[in-house]
């Protein structure tokens, strides 16, 4: 372009330069006119110097033209290619323009699409808008409407957050309940259980009479715990005993009006410190009083009257039930003067306060029933024809059946006494079986060694008196404890049982000798084998506490470091050795088989997939193969787990051992703060057993007087009616019927009967005085006996009416009933060599 401007004014000089002499003579202002010109004088040195000037500037300007057309040169080309570029623009330009125009369709296209959404947002804003401004509740702003939306959603997931807490709660609670609501289940169901079992060791006459004394208490005591039995045992403390045996203000009978028909409680209360309704613990607790008074109708069974038993049951469950009840298991649940939040953390009762374990009722249900069974029997006196005319139970089959209903309601019984479905509910549980089971086996075996053959009566007899001496334990107790628990009653039992007719006392159904005796055998050895590591409301007993005291020694560090460390004993330290090496060894273990383990794993994986790829029917080889290389993988993957197995063992048992230290800290720590050693549990334990056994038996004793003096010397029946038997003289019906008759038979007349009644089905039984059952059947078996000689007429004339023989008792059918006792009497007088007498009973 510079170029181009210098050759312009190059030419434009030129043309100039030319002008002055020519343009003279045209433009003079006397042209045309006839004046003539004037001659123009021209100076030579300013031609040379216009020459010199004019040279210059066409060399100059022959330059300027040269670069000029070397620079057009190049611009052209520049042009050109610009030209080319230019094109290949446009052409770009045309396609972005087409894709620019499908762009804008699209986006046409979205942007209805985007304007139809936008509408129906826009619309349902306006709906929640309108909405909003309704909920207002009188107008407001669509913000205040907001503001409040948000409010309720901040609260609604409060409430979810309190509704997932509330959840585990309700979940533990209702675990708990179900499992205390069973078990009351299967304590009620040992009521019939016991009636089973008392009503087949009866005679046949008594039967619906004994059973009808156990399952009445479900209906007498049923109400009266309602009414005002819970009460009386778990109410505030309203007479307390004197400061004795280091307890100071012991209770030991309580009170509350709320209690009474639980006027003041609400179903939805629950017990304090526990996840119980209230409800449910009156429930379970209700029936321990049912079946405590049952049991004692065992030590009286045949020869009491029902109406005045069920005043005896009363007075008994107000009087020693109750007291008993609040001073082993009476807690401050509903005491006024303790905070409601506090309530459930102190025992009020006397045995409460002073330390005595006793978990489902050996001192409040066993040892009280039993010890009023003895009382009772003494006041009572015996049976008539007792003990010469020897009982015999009318049915086994009853009495093995009722007392394996027993036997499963107990588990209820003890299990349910941990008040929670826990793992103490647990513990009780394989507590209750064990004992149960051992003491079985223990009585068979005794029995086959004392009798020769084990009978089912003595195992059954076994199974009550291990569950009753398990009783107080079950709680408290490994199950080791429990099985010699079990042994120990066992053996302690069956020597009361057999004892009773040497002491000379009338226990009908051994209440007394099972579950006085096994009661308090379970109590005392529950000082013996109860442990604090089974749960926290326990102590060690006399092996326990040596035990635990040994563990302790050898465990405890042996004393600190540089660091202030401990440093642990010789068995830990060995412990953590040994995990140490095996941990070292499982890692070198690792590192020497890993590059092993992934070579076979994919030689494995090879296989595989040869195996895959192979043709169905014709792949045996592929499959060995495969087989080989799981194999070998398998086998080296062995190897290291064993390893790693080994290595996890010996940590565990430092965890184990480290945990087990902690525990026996915190343990020794308590005992010396308690200052309490190996016999301090054992001697609690005897002086609550001795305490309820002196308290129950002297309480018994006099009730069971008052209960004669009331009821006008009725409490025990008549001797007539115990001879014809309680079932017809008391209910009016018999447990058995065999007669064929098909409605119940009417109470037996004192009048004799008119010659058109019918005499029967022709059987009876003579009662031989004046000898022992073993003297007797000897020479009964002998008579039995072929002889060669002469037969005694006697035996021909009684032999053929005789269908059983028990102790000293002839079971008879047909004949003239008073010639076969006369012929009987002359028989067994002659070959006893002694005289005797059988009579008709």
């Amino acid at each position: 372009m510079r170029s181009r401007r210098m050759l312009i004014a190059a030419s434009l000089f030129l043309v100039c330069a030319t002008m002055p002499t020519n343009r003279a003579h045209s433009q003079s202002p006397k042209s045309g006119q006839d004046d003539p010109p004037k001659k123009a004088v021209v100076n030579p040195k300013d031609i040379e110097d216009l020459k010199t000037a004019l040279a210059e500037l066409k060399t100059k300007a022959a330059d300027d033209a040269k670069a000029a057309a070397t620079k057009v040169d190049s611009a052209l080309k520049t042009a050109k290619e610009a030209k080319d570029g230019l094109a290949a623009s446009e052409k770009s330009a045309k396609e972005a323009l087409t894709k620019a125009e499908a762009a804008e369709k699209a986006a046409k296209d979205g942007f209805a699409a985007s304007e139809k959404s936008v509408k129906e947002a826009l619309t349902k804003a306006e709906a929640a808008e309108k909405a909003a401004t309704e909920a207002k509740a009188g107008g407001g702003d669509k913000m205040t409407a907001l503001e409040k939306g948000s409010e309720e959603g901040k609260k609604a997931i409060e409430k979810a957050a309190a509704d997932a807490g509330t959840a585990l709660v309700t979940g533990k609670e209702r675990g708990d309940s179900a499992w205390m609501l069973t078990s009351s289940a299967f304590v009620l169901l040992m009521v019939p259980g016991l009636a089973l079992f008392y009503g087949g060791m009866v005679r046949r006459k008594n039967v619906l009479a004994t059973m009808m004394q156990s399952m009445a208490a479900l209906a007498v005591v049923g109400v009266y715990w309602l009414a005002v039995g819970y009460a009386l045992a778990f109410g505030p403390s309203v007479i307390k005993l004197p400061d004795m045996m280091g307890v100071e203000g012991g209770g030991f009978v309580g009170f509350s009006w709320d209690l009474v028909f639980l006027k003041g409680v609400e179903a939805t209360d629950k017990l304090p410190a526990y996840d119980i309704p209230v409800y449910v613990h009156v429930i379970f607790q209700g029936m321990f009083a049912i079946i405590t008074p049952a049991l004692i109708s065992g030590a009286i069974a045949e020869r009491i009257r029902f109406w005045p038993f069920c005043i005896f049951m009363l007075l008994w469950v107000t009087f020693v039930y109750c007291p008993l009840a609040h001073m082993v298991w009476a807690w401050d649940w509903f005491d006024p003067s303790v905070p409601p939040g506090k309530r459930g953390g102190a025992a009020i009762g006397f045995f409460g306060k002073l330390g005595a374990l006793d978990f489902a009722g050996g001192t409040v249900v066993h040892i009280a029933a039993g010890m009023a069974g003895l009382a009772c029997c003494l006041v009572l006196g015996k049976r008539h024809g007792y003990p010469k005319m020897i009982a015999h139970p009318n049915s086994m089959v009853l009495t093995v059946l009722g007392a394996g209903l027993l036997w499963f309601g107990w588990f209820g019984f003890n299990g349910g006494s941990s008040l929670n479905g826990s793992a103490l509910a647990g513990s009780a549980f394989a507590a209750t079986q064990a004992a149960a089971a051992a003491a079985g086996l223990a009585w068979m075996l005794i029995e086959w060694v004392h009798k020769g053959k084990p009978t089912g009566l003595g195992l059954a007899s076994g199974i009550v008196a291990g569950l009753v001496a398990v009783t107080p334990a079950s709680g408290f107790v490994y199950i080791g404890g429990a099985v010699c628990i079990g042994i120990a009653a066992s053996v302690v039992c069956y020597l009361a049982v057999a004892l009773k007719n040497v002491l000379g006392y009338d226990d009908s159904l051994d209440a007394f000798g099972v579950h006085g005796v096994g009661g308090f055998v379970g109590a005392i050895l529950t000082g013996v084998f109860c442990s604090a590591l089974v749960q926290s409301a326990s102590t060690d007993g006399l092996l326990a506490y040596g035990d635990h005291r040994a563990k302790f020694e050898t465990l405890k560090p042996t004393g600190k470091d540089a660091d202030g460390k401990d440093i642990p004993s010789k068995v830990v330290k060995e412990a953590m050795d040994k995990a140490a090496a095996a941990d070292e060894k499982a890692k070198a273990k690792e590192k020497e088989l890993s590059p092993k383990i992934e070579e076979l794993t994919k030689a494995k994986d090879e296989a595989e997939k040869k195996f895959a790829d192979g043709t169905p029917g014709k792949r045996e080889a592929e499959a060995k193969a495969l087989a080989d290389a799981k194999d070998a993988l398998k086998k080296v993957e062995s190897e290291l787990v064993a390893a790693q197995d080994e290595a996890g063992v010996a940590t565990g048992t430092v965890d184990k051992l480290n945990a087990e230290l902690a525990a026996l800290v915190a343990l020794v720590d308590k005992q010396d703060a308690a200052q309490s050693g190996s016999m301090t549990q054992l001697m609690i334990q005897i002086k609550a057993s001795v305490f309820s056994v002196v308290y129950a038996f002297v309480l018994s004793l006099g009730l069971c007087v008052l209960t004669q003096a009331i009821t006008l010397g009725n409490f025990k029946a008549s001797d007539k009616g115990e001879s014809d038997g309680l079932d017809r003289t008391e209910h009016g019906e018999v447990g058995f019927d065999f007669s064929g008759a098909t409605e119940s038979v009417a109470v037996v007349s004192a009048e004799p009967r008119a010659a058109s009644v019918p005499k029967g089905n022709g059987r009876f039984d003579l009662q031989v005085d004046g000898t022992e059952p073993s003297e007797l059947m000897k020479v009964w078996t002998d008579l039995c006996q072929p002889t060669d000689g002469p037969i005694d007429p006697n035996f021909l004339a009684v032999y053929p009416y005789v269908t059983t023989v028990r102790g000293t008792t002839f079971r008879c059918r047909g004949g003239d009933q008073a010639e076969v006792a006369k012929r009987m009497s002359a028989l067994l007088t002659k070959h006893l060599g002694k005289p005797v007498k059988a009579v008709k009973v």
